[in-house]
């Protein structure tokens, strides 16, 4: 047994650990600090809103968003809906068509996508939008009534460039369905707590929003579009790089959140996390990338740990020492964001998930930088 090269390791592995504590808990102060507010609406300055959606095969969703927008208490008369269909083979389009012809009142139109992917849809939207601030969201999720208020009132408030805002995975009733929410909302939170900090590395394209003209600006500085998946971070990369990490914000309002489905099954649910995996090699922000490295790292220290200890029973201990310090570690982070989301029931699968997610991480991670994705029947 070279114990040199054991002691060389588990002092790597220390030093991992050290470094994913003070990320955690960097995100969970800034979590903490984020405190939950709800602002109003300045009447004698109007904000118009440009609400954007790309759609593609979800005739069995997109009627809920539909009614979600049109039963908004944001007036009609100051903002639009731009959906475009990006070239659905079933009845996405004909549904938003017959909702449209039966609320005339309503401003919200439909185009054939001109590209190819969420990506391109998205931008080919702003370019018709016609209002100042931009809000994304995706055709599967569904809308508190307040949602573009909230979002509206915080803009007048913070004037920020890019606002970011929380969403929720519903359905949790097996337990597969119940580790998908706790998951999500891990990343959630550590969405929330790194904006709060002024050091933001991720976000969710099914709640957001920006300036109109600042989007329109950095697209001209984009080099992303050849890359299919990736239509919120690298826009998120490209919006700090032009307008400073100050400008993009959290909202934490419980009105704002958007709510969407879990996957199905651990074949989809695994596609999709290889899908957002993938993007991640072509990432240049050093904040985004050091953070996704420290996670990767920790989580194969913690396998690295347990494939030893098989070799070297004394590792045991110190495999399950350490998974034990994965979980208080993330504990304050998923306890702040679960009471938000009321979802503090989930916390009592939040132990047995430690024990599953290294092997989550770490294959999803290898296989999403290697494998092909598909989604949606595309590459």
């Amino acid at each position: 047994m070279n114990y040199d090269l054991l002691q060389i390791s588990l002092n790597i592995i220390l030093i991992i650990t050290s470094l994913y504590f003070i990320c955690i808990a960097a995100f969970t102060l800034g979590l903490y600090n984020l405190k939950e507010k709800n602002y109003n609406i300045d009447k004698s300055s109007t904000t118009k809103v440009s609400v954007l959606i790309a759609a593609r095969n979800e005739e069995e969703n997109i009627e809920n968003i539909l009614l979600s927008l049109y039963n908004q208490t944001f007036p009609k008369e100051l903002f639009e809906v731009i959906i475009i269909d990006d070239h659905s083979e079933d009845n996405t389009k004909t549904i938003i068509d017959n909702f449209i012809n039966n609320n005339k009142d309503f401003n919200m139109q439909v185009f054939i996508s001109e590209g190819k992917g969420k990506k391109a849809a998205i931008s080919q939207a702003l370019h018709k939008a016609k209002n100042h601030l931009i809000i994304v969201t995706d055709a599967d999720c569904i809308l508190n009534t307040l949602w573009i208020e909230n979002i509206v009132a915080f803009y007048q408030k913070t004037k920020s460039k890019m606002i970011l805002a929380p969403v929720l995975l519903t359905s949790s009733n097996t337990l597969f369905e119940k580790m998908q929410v706790l998951e999500h909302l891990s990343l959630m939170g550590s969405t929330a707590g790194s904006a709060a900090i002024g050091f933001p590395v991720m976000c969710n394209g099914a709640n957001m929003a920006y300036e109109r003209e600042a989007a329109l600006e950095v697209e001209k500085l984009r080099h992303d579009f050849n890359i299919p998946s990736g239509d919120d971070m690298f826009l998120l990369e490209q919006f700090v790089k032009n307008y400073g990490y100050k400008n993009v914000k959290f909202l934490l309002s419980k009105s704002a959140i958007v709510k969407t489905k879990t996957c199905k099954t651990i074949k989809d649910f695994f596609k999709q996390r290889r899908r957002w995996v993938s993007k991640t090699k072509s990432y240049t922000n050093w904040k985004i990338i050091t953070t996704a490295l420290i996670v990767f790292f920790f989580n194969i220290s913690i396998i690295s740990l347990l494939i030893s200890a098989f070799f070297i029973p004394a590792l045991w201990s110190l495999y399950v020492l350490l998974t034990l310090l994965k979980f208080f570690i993330d504990f304050p982070l998923l306890k702040n964001i679960t009471n938000f989301m009321n979802q503090s029931n989930l916390m009592k699968w939040a132990l047995p998930l430690e024990f599953i997610y290294p092997f989550y991480v770490t294959f999803t991670a290898i296989s999403g930088l290697l494998i092909n994705v598909s989604w949606k029947g595309r590459k």
